[in-house]
This record gives C-alpha cells, structure tokens and sequence, in this order.
C-alpha cells in the first residue's frame, strides 16, 4: 500500500511498546476502568471447549506474545501446544489473532498459525485499514477507527482498541458481541479492548516475563498494581470477578 511504504513512521515500528504507551496513556485513567476481565484462568489450557460452547463461546481472538508463548517465540511451549491445537482445530470455533506486533512478527505469526487470521491495524489518510495475514497471503480490510487510536496518519492502531477487535470479527463474520472471547496478558492493552468492544474476556498470567524488554515488564507490573488497586486481589475462575 503506498501510503504505507512512505509513512516514516512504519520505520519506527519495531518499538512496539512505545507505540502501545502512546495510545494507552493519554486515556489512562479511563483505561483503568476498562481492566476487569470476565474470568483470570491461570492457563489457557483451562479453555475447555464443551465449557466455552455451553458459554455460547463461537469465536475466540487471540494475544500470543505472553499468552501462548514468550516474546517473540517461533513456537507454542510443549505444556500449551496440544491443547492450544486441538482448541484451534475444533470446527465449532472461528479464532483470529489481533496483535501489538510489528511487520516481522506478524509473517512470522501467518508462519506459526497458518490457519488463523493475523490482523494489524493502521491509521492513513483514508481512513482506518486492517492488513489481515492468513499464512503467506495477505489481504486488506477497511473499517473504522475509534477513540482510543492515535490520529497520526500511517501510525499502527494499537490495542487498546475496540476497532481492532471489531475487524477480526467482521473477518471471521461474528456479529454476536456475547459469541465473542478475548484471550490475552496484559489488562491495559487486550482486557481493555474486550471491554471497549462489548465482548468478553479471559486474563492469564504472561509467560515467561523475563523475555520481554524491560519497559514492557516494567508496564505489566504497573498495571497488575493498578488491577489490585480498583479491583483487589485476581480471584481465579469463572464467575468470580462478577
């Protein structure tokens, strides 16, 4: 897209987190509010399928780095692989992955998860676009922007952002917000976006933090403050944040 290849901004992308504080701390303290999931599971492997089918759960959108695998990892970790798979493969549910990431690793997901579409937003003259990645192929989806996204022409749309969430549903044709699951790490940035988007979400705990760069676990420890400030203590399982 040309508006993308000349965007000086695209050259900058690989400090994702830098971007990620941009959108999320203008609006803090209203993102704050955003933070409470609708269930903390200590795994995704507790993500039993009958569970999320008897919760009318039909589509099921995805954070990978710190939800499925470490920063920046070309694999899931043997204990989640199997049922990670196997809940990816069920027919009974669409998933999409909508990710922080920067170009690289967005290839680099279509490689991982062939099957599943990759979805990065940006902002440009024309309005908001979502590249959607499927294995090696690459399509284009447009669609509006929100609130929370920055209003720089060609800056990505970052999470949080409801935007981002409704164009992965647009492209897995979900238009039930209740048939929606959010799964991610990090409170600010995917519970945040559930919220923002009207669907619900699961909160687990990132794995293996110490891959991360250090701001990046510097801003999940601030936000795991912030969550026990307004919410107190994560109680584990469904039901018990309502």
């Amino acid at each position: 897209m040309p508006w993308l290849r000349r965007s000086p901004l695209v050259v900058c992308m690989g400090s994702t987190w830098l971007q990620t504080t941009r959108t999320v701390l203008p609006h803090l303290a209203k993102l704050v509010r955003e933070m409470r999931p609708t269930a903390h599971l200590s795994s995704v492997v507790e993500l039993d399928a009958e569970s999320l089918i008897e919760k009318g759960v039909r589509a099921v959108l995805w954070d990978v780095d710190g939800t499925l695998m470490s920063h920046h990892a070309s694999a899931l970790p043997r204990p989640l692989e199997t049922a990670v798979r196997a809940l990816l493969a069920d027919s009974r549910f669409r998933h999409a992955i909508v990710s922080n990431c920067q170009e690289p690793r967005l290839e680099q997901l279509g490689e991982i998860f062939p099957d599943v579409p990759v979805l990065l937003g940006y902002r440009s003259e024309e309005g908001a676009r979502f590249r959607v990645r499927r294995g090696r192929e690459d399509t284009w989806r447009e669609g509006a922007a929100d609130a929370w996204s920055p209003a720089t022409p060609g800056l990505p749309i970052r999470k949080p952002s409801a935007a981002l969430l409704r164009a992965a549903m647009a492209e897995l044709g979900v238009e039930d917000t209740g048939e929606v699951l959010m799964v991610g790490d990090q409170y600010l940035t995917d519970i945040a976006s559930a919220n923002l988007a009207g669907v619900r979400s699961i909160k687990v705990p990132t794995l293996e933090r110490a891959s991360f760069p250090i701001p990046v676990r510097v801003a999940q420890a601030l936000e795991n403050v912030l969550y026990r400030l307004r919410h107190g203590r994560p109680r584990l399982g469904w039901g018990a944040e309502s």
